[in-house]
């Protein structure tokens, strides 16, 4: 027969209240819980008693229902990942899955989990929604190896993530006279800004996060660091990104003539340059030059760079430490090539 023990410390005071049962091979256990009153604990006492009488008679168990949210808790609580940095690792997937909590609910069916995914693309990029779901889908593995769950919902077949769209040369030099020639305010920063976009990769964030200090004109490199207002990156990570020749000239006068010397590109509010906490609207300057405004105004000038950096001869670990991409992975959707590119490549092959 099991038994309910309220433990304490030397000193007397309450530490939990521990239970002793014996267990379906025979051994008699001990097991620490989060109870917070005796009749609690006596309650779990009598569910492990049961479980283990269910077992002896070689009747399964079936997994209680489980809210979404508590299971993944549970599993950034106590899975076992293999990795040395296991803080960072539960830092990485809360990250991952803090716009996908709020839809989980009391339980995940199949059903459930496709409505959800149809949700986040709405919200999300492709790969976004990818990682999003894979994640997910180790969550719910390690919970059905616990027991937890009958079933795996986040088994399903995703959409192939369609090619990344990217502005030709061309397209680029016009959209370069469209920013230069601009009317509206502060039109040099915004100039500043969407060239460190196409030309050093940088995501809108660390554009308009990045600080004269991380600027080392002296090695001819560019440190990033943060992202809106000191926020931390998206991979949490600092990279260093040499500056192109299209840039330094550039970043050397507008250090010397900008309105800030502490931020590269600061916003104007209340009458004085601060750094900004989101990214200007941009969509008037490619109907100036002409351009179809894309979805993602800003983040096409990261996929500009990443595609031509590819198709001018650079590799894909490269470009993969320059974007601060976490994974290989990530940075293989820039692997697409133009038609012209081809064309070029194929009349170096001698036989």
């Amino acid at each position: 027969m099991g038994e309910v023990i309220r433990k304490t410390n030397k000193a007397g005071h309450f530490v939990g209240y521990y239970i002793r049962f014996v267990d379906a091979d025979g051994k008699r256990k001990a097991r620490a819980t989060k109870a917070t009153s005796a009749a609690e604990a006596r309650r779990i006492l009598v569910e492990l008693e049961a479980a283990a009488g269910r077992r002896r008679l070689g009747i399964p168990d079936r997994p209680q229902p489980i809210a979404g949210v508590a299971l993944i808790e549970r599993w950034l609580e106590e899975a076992q990942p293999r990795t040395r940095n296991r803080r960072k690792w539960e830092a990485k997937h809360r990250y991952t899955l803090a716009r996908v909590l709020p839809m989980l609910g009391t339980h995940t069916s199949r059903t459930d989990a496709a409505k959800i995914v149809r949700k986040l693309h709405t919200t999300m990029q492709p790969n976004t929604v990818r990682l999003v779901v894979t994640t997910l889908r180790y969550a719910w593995k390690w919970a059905a190896t616990e027991n937890l769950v009958d079933e795996n919902p986040w088994i399903m077949r995703m959409p192939l993530v369609r090619k990344t769209d990217y502005l030709s040369r061309e397209e680029v030099a016009r959209l370069l006279v469209a920013v230069d020639e601009d009317t509206q305010p502060h039109r040099t920063v915004l100039a500043v800004a969407v060239r460190l976009a196409v030309y050093a990769g940088l995501r809108v964030s660390e554009v308009f996060g990045l600080r004269w200090r991380s600027v080392d004109l002296d090695r001819n490199v560019i440190i990033v660091r943060h992202g809106f207002r000191d926020s931390p990156t998206k991979s949490r990570r600092e990279r260093v990104i040499p500056i192109a020749d299209q840039l330094r000239d550039m970043l050397v006068d507008w250090q010397r003539r900008g309105p800030s010397q502490d931020v590269v590109c600061p916003a104007f509010s209340a009458g004085r340059w601060i750094a900004a906490g989101q990214s200007p609207d941009i969509r008037r300057l490619y109907r100036k030059a002409d351009l179809s405004v894309p979805s993602s105004p800003w983040h096409i000038l990261r996929h500009t760079f990443a595609s031509h950096f590819l198709m001018s001869g650079g590799g894909l670990l490269t470009l993969q430490r320059i974007l601060g991409h976490a994974g290989i992975e990530h940075t293989q959707i820039y692997s697409h090539l133009s038609d012209e590119h081809v064309a070029v490549e194929m009349k170096r092959l001698k036989l």
